[in-house]
Order: C-alpha cells, then structure tokens, then sequence
C-alpha cells in the first residue's frame, strides 16, 4: 500500500521449473518495481500447489531509519522507525489480497527476517485448489423462508432468483440475531446494513434489522461511521443513511417505542455533522463519498485526507439531504414541530446546493463532487449511486430526473459505481458494478418513468445471481465476471 504508487505493481512470472520444483523471486528492493523480463511461454501451466518464495530487500528502508529515523515513501510520506511493525505482501493472484484493511489477519502473507540481514521472505502456495474462483454449479432450495414475503410471477428464474434471495437474507442472520455483511464480511457495517434495510431487509426482517442498527451506536447515542479515509469521522460522513434505515422500518412497523429510540440519535448524529461536515457557503455537506472509500478507486493520487474531507460529494450530500427530511418527519410524529422545521430547512438548502453546484447542464446529470483547497472545482465523473439516490429522494425535480437516467453512461453489464472509469486501477469500485447500486438505479428509473433503463438493471441483477448461483458484492464492469475484482463476497447483504 505504500511501496508504489496504484497500478504501479511488481511483476513476476511464475513460470514452472523442470521437475516441478519451487519458485523463487529475485531480490526485490523495497520502493523499486519489478517486471519480469521473461516472455510467456505457450502451452506452459502451473502445477497445482507450487511453492514461491517472495524475496524482499528492506535495507535501503532500514538505513534510512538508521540514519534519520525515518523512510520516505513515493508519495511523499514519512514511515517512521517507530511506526514500522510488520510487512505483508498484497497481489491479484491467490493466495494474495489487495485488501489492505485486512492484511494483518492473513498471517501467512506477512514477509520475516529471521536471519536479520534485511532481507524479508515469505513462502506462498500458488494454484492452491481450494483458492480457485469458482461458484456453485446448481442450486437447490435448502431453508424453510416460508415466513418471509413470498413472491410469485410465472417466470421460473425470476421465481428461484427470488427463493434464492431469500435462503442468502436468512443465511446472513448471526445468532446474536444482527446481519453479517457477507460470506467473507463478517460484522455489522453501518452503510452496508442500512442500505440493505432500505431496499429489503426492513421489510423482510424488521427485528433483526432493528438489532443491526442498534449494533452501530455508541454508548453516548451517536451512529458510528465506517471504516473510511484518514481514520473515518469526519472524512468520512455517510453514516446517516442509518437514520433513512431506521425511518424505513418505522414505516414498515409503525413501532412507536422503536420511533422514540431512534429519534435522539439521529437528531444528536446531525447536530455533531452540522458542527463538523457542514459548509455555509455551498450549503452542501464535506465527506468521502458513500460507500466509495478506497481513495485511490475513485479519487486522484493527489488528494489527501484533508482534501477528501473538504470535497462534497454527490451521494454523500443525498444522504444528508434524505437524513434530515428524515428526521423532520420523525420530528413531526413526535409533536416537535421547531425541530421539524429546521431540519426541514436543512434538507432544503442541501437540495439547492447539489442543484446549484453539482449539476452539469451540458452533461445531464449530476457531476461526482467538489473538490479543491483554494477554489471549488466540479469532478465531471458520474457517481452511480449519488445520480440514483437524486433521482429517488426527489432532489432532481421531473425533467432532471429524466435526463439524469436517461443520460448517465451504463455499461452493457449495468451501471458502473463510477464513469469514465480511472485508467490503471484495478477493478473493485473503479470498473465495477455493484449490484446494490443497480438496485437503487432502477428504484431511479422507475420514478423517472423509463421502462427501458428499469428493465436493464433487472437484467444486469438477474444476470449474476443466476450465473453465479449466489448474490455477489460486485463484478467487473468490463466483462460482468466476479473473478476480477480485487475483493469479493458471495451471499451479500446488499
């Protein structure tokens, strides 16, 4: 994560020895990129369960604690000695991860010295059987989900996608009765969980749902913020589309007492940000756009957490908007009508600032964010959920609304988290589609009334799962395969 800059990645061949025998990596010096020279050879493959050895020369990084206490990396950063702990190798080939929040509970890929001559190794299993990217070849229904909403339509895929669904939202119940995010996520995540709940789990599953939520509030009664840029809160501000979950399962339940619960935390959640995130001047919200926090996927190398706090993003700035139309409503119920009012105000001048400043009337839809230190500057990307979200929170009034479906760039296997796509990074929020986000576009473009788009993205949902035989956390853009994108997760809550 810190050795070379995105897309910069050392490269060797793991070309297979006469014999069968073990591979091993030259040298690699820390900070400096390896491309292995070598041609692929045709008709050559790597037998199941090689060996490699990754070689890895810290002594430039050693000496220069050595010398003055610290290394600096490409990107201008200072690593210091006391700050060094321990080193892990990240990859796209198996058994290798490029999720670097996670690396440190994958003991075998972390790199020792045990000699101490500066030279890090570590051994791995290539082609390993167990580590190739398959799925299911058949599914069969397993679980008792009589009790759950049940659907029927006279198409048989439709039908079993929809079974399916079903079987995977009961799968995802722990038995402390929250939601796990997915097969390889376990836990609860705020945005996750609560943009699940909006589309379904509110209606399908309100007690745990209800659990979920209650899960990822502090002691003090704030909503926790994810894992995100420059250590979360408050780069990182998307934390309130809790405050929609919650709403949606008043709606859904009519629970006074539940309505009760949730109010003060969300009202408290709101003023923290109004004190925090908010700006006076555009009257949108700072932050890191929702869901989208692996900086380099969707941001320039350049921009460091302060600047990613000071952008205002799209989605991010839907959310507040929706958040605190929210909590006017539940204001309302409550007989709190001067909280109502204001907060009622506050979702008011946030719509007019993403009208304002975000448009782009020669485009058609909405642009990404702000961003900039000295000068505000438009991002002119499209930012798939932050263009569903306007639409579906009525933000964009009818005509825009119509434009912004009809006119953001999709792709032949759905709509992309982001477009044009970042040339050089690797598939995961950059060149990828998500199907949660393909949910929430057709939502879009059903209110926007065009059957056209609304039918695409049932394909581009259906298509997967059926595929796949599960409902994975996303697929490459560029050729709708699950196999290429950085990290992945069957039996996904959203």
């Amino acid at each position: 994560d810190n050795e070379l800059a995105p897309g910069q990645d050392n490269l060797f061949l793991a070309v297979p020895q006469p014999g069968g025998g073990a591979l091993e990596t030259p040298v690699l010096v820390f900070g400096q990129r390896y491309v292995d020279p070598r041609p692929v050879p045709d008709n050559v493959y790597l037998a199941p369960n090689t060996k490699l050895k990754i070689r890895l020369d810290m002594r430039p990084v050693l000496e220069a604690f050595k010398k003055q206490g610290y290394y600096t990396t490409y990107k201008g950063d200072k690593l210091y000695k006391q700050d060094f702990k321990q080193i892990f190798v990240a990859g796209n080939t198996a058994p290798l991860s490029w999720d670097f929040d996670n690396l440190v509970n994958k003991p075998e890929l972390e790199m020792h010295d045990p000699d101490g001559d500066g030279i890090y190794e570590v051994t791995l299993t290539l082609n390993a059987p167990t580590d190739a990217k398959t799925t299911a070849t058949s599914w069969k229904k397993s679980l008792n989900t009589a009790d759950l909403p049940q659907y029927s339509s006279g198409y048989p895929l439709a039908d079993a996608l929809y079974n399916l669904a079903l079987e995977e939202a009961r799968r995802a119940v722990e038995p402390d009765s929250t939601l796990r995010t997915g097969k390889e996520w376990g836990g609860v995540w705020t945005r996750d969980v609560s943009y699940s709940i909006i589309l379904a789990q509110a209606t399908l599953q309100p007690k745990v749902a209800m659990n979920s939520l209650l899960r990822k509030v502090t002691p003090e009664g704030r909503i926790i913020q994810d894992t995100g840029t420059g250590g979360a809160y408050p780069c990182s501000t998307d934390r309130m589309i809790w405050a929609v979950a919650a709403w949606e399962i008043y709606k859904v339940t009519g629970d006074e007492a539940w309505l009760r619960k949730i109010y003060p935390i969300v009202k408290q959640s709101i003023a923290d940000d109004m004190q925090n995130a908010y700006d006076p001047v555009t009257g949108l919200v700072r932050g890191e756009s929702s869901f989208l926090d692996w900086r380099e996927q969707t941001y320039p190398r350049w921009m460091q957490p302060v600047d990613i706090y000071q952008s205002e993003n799209l989605g991010t700035n839907a959310v507040h908007f929706q958040a605190n139309t929210v909590l006017a409503a539940m204001a309302r119920q409550l007989g709190e009508t001067a909280v109502a009012a204001r907060h009622e105000q506050a979702a008011t001048n946030i719509k007019a600032g993403i009208n304002q400043h975000l448009w782009q009337e020669s485009a058609g839809y909405y642009g990404q964010f702000l961003y900039g230190r000295n000068f505000l500057s438009l991002s002119p990307r499209a930012e798939a959920l932050g263009e569903a979200l306007s639409v579906w929170f009525g933000i964009a009034d009818e005509a825009r609304s119509k434009t912004v479906v009809s006119r953001t760039p999709t792709t032949d296997y759905g709509i992309s988290c982001i477009y044009p796509q970042i040339p050089g990074i690797p598939p995961y929020h950059n060149n990828a589609v998500w199907p949660f986000v393909q949910s929430y576009w057709a939502l879009a473009a059903a209110k926007a009334g065009n059957e056209a788009s609304l039918t695409e993205s049932m394909a581009a949902i259906y298509r997967p799962a059926a595929l796949f035989l599960t409902n994975k956390e996303n697929f490459v853009a560029q050729n709708g395969d699950f196999a290429g994108t950085q990290i992945n997760s069957s039996n996904m809550l959203w």
